[in-house]
């Protein structure tokens, strides 16, 4: 029973943007990386993992930045964004958009689309 325990453990912990560490222990920087195929945003990963749903708390930094492509892409939290300053947000020149997480504990579903392309759709999770 107790390898059985010890190998649900390592699963949950093998996928860092689904198994990050809880809250309370001071603010963190996130780096997503938008990945792009056929002028549409094709995942978001952090460090080489999925980051489809990204788990983060409020004080941490998350910075989105597009995978080879020159385009400009935007974030539109449709129903709410967990930061403050509005729900759409534009890439800046250096093609990134970073935020200050600052909202309820649940889920945010966002979209990111590129300037005349394609849109994926996402979630950024607070932890309580």
């Amino acid at each position: 029973m107790a390898s059985v325990l010890f190998l649900a453990g390592a699963v949950l912990t093998d996928n860092p943007s689904q198994a990050q560490d809880a809250c309370g222990e001071g603010p963190r920087s996130y780096k997503l990386m938008i990945h792009v195929s056929d002028n549409k945003p094709t995942t978001v990963t952090h460090q080489g993992d999925d980051a489809s749903d990204f788990y983060v708390c409020n004080g941490d930094d998350v910075e989105w930045q597009l995978v080879g492509s020159g385009k400009q892409f935007w974030l539109d939290f449709i129903d709410g964004a967990p930061f403050s300053g509005g729900a759409k947000k534009n890439s800046n020149n250096n093609g990134k958009i970073s935020v200050v997480i600052d909202g309820s504990a649940e889920s945010y579903k966002y979209d990111i689309g590129l300037v005349d392309g394609g849109v994926l759709d996402p979630k950024i999770i607070i932890r309580d």
